[in-house]
């Protein structure tokens, strides 16, 4: 298969979502854990840029798999094993961006209380799964081409 003018596209802006989201996220790694916790509007940041940086993640692991596959996933962490399988991201970061889709469901379909807390700050301080995911798909693209 060939990824489309649009595919490329779709990945260039998941990629410069994530670029931001990665940002966001490790300006608040310096947040010691008592000030995270005490800090609704900082939380409510950091589940947010999470979700986003994951949804984009998700984005590109879609799009790529059905390039690879010629088929949708059946899960979120189901593309991420694609890729795995693919070749295009190693075993670890598999593993690890599979958790990541599955921290991303409890985030987007948690709130309030019912959110572990100090789940997400300790994911806050992971932050080298989605920068190796990133450079693992940018490697992938580059070596077909896809990218200049």
């Amino acid at each position: 298969m060939s990824l489309s003018e649009s595919d490329i596209e779709r990945i260039v802006t998941a990629v410069e979502t994530m670029e931001a989201s990665l940002a966001v996220l490790a300006d608040k790694q310096a947040l010691s854990a008592a000030d995270y916790r005490s800090d609704p509007e900082t939380r409510d940041v950091v589940e947010r840029r999470f979700v986003k940086l994951t949804e984009a993640a998700l984005d590109i692991a879609k799009t790529l798999a059905v390039d690879e596959r010629d088929e949708r996933p059946k899960s979120n962490p189901a593309a991420m094993i694609v890729l795995g399988d693919a070749d295009i991201i190693d075993e670890t970061t598999t593993q690890k961006m599979a958790e990541a889709a599955r921290f991303r469901n409890v985030l987007a379909h948690t709130y309030g209380g019912a959110i572990n807390h100090e789940e997400v700050y300790e994911a806050l301080g992971d932050l080298e799964r989605y920068r190796d995911f990133l450079i693992a798909v940018r490697t992938h693209l580059s070596e077909r081409g896809v990218l200049e």
